[in-house]
């Protein structure tokens, strides 16, 4: 018994030890986190706010993964990494809101659509791109609409 329970211990610490390295190992470090509501003044239930989340993840110096997500049904997860020189930090990670006609002062009428993602890599290069979260919606719109 004393020494099941020795085993057991010991299997226990070595997996505690273990899965921690192995869960951070796939999605990296986060180096940026930036979520928005295009609706959140707008509507009157909890349940109804649509949230925007672009996040920067880092596993390993030279490589990063941008990843973008939404709660809305209208959205399909995005995720590309890109090749960039050591860590990555905070202030090396932007992102522009814009809404749907390209402002940047979002209204009910016309509220935040696209996040437009700048990584600043250490040799001084930038990656940018446009991600949509409106994309899906704007296709069925155009789908439901008869033809002229």
């Amino acid at each position: 018994m004393m020494r099941l329970r020795t085993v057991a211990t010991a299997l226990f610490l070595a997996c505690s030890l273990a899965l921690p390295g192995c869960g951070a190992t796939p999605a990296g470090a986060v180096v940026f986190e930036e979520t928005v509501s295009p609706n959140e003044e707008y509507v009157s239930s909890e349940e109804d706010v649509v949230y925007y989340t672009v996040r920067v993840t880092q596993a390993a110096p030279g490589t990063a993964t941008v990843s973008a997500e939404s709660n809305s049904g209208f959205f399909e997860p995005v995720s590309y990494e890109i090749e960039c020189d050591g860590r990555l930090s905070a202030d090396d990670v932007s992102v522009e809101w814009t809404t749907l006609m390209g402002g940047t002062e979002p209204s009910e009428d016309d509220q935040i659509a696209v996040a437009e993602v700048s990584v600043r890599a250490g040799d001084g290069s930038s990656y940018e791109r446009k991600i949509s979260f409106v994309t899906r919606a704007l296709e069925m719109a155009a789908e439901a609409t008869p033809s002229a």
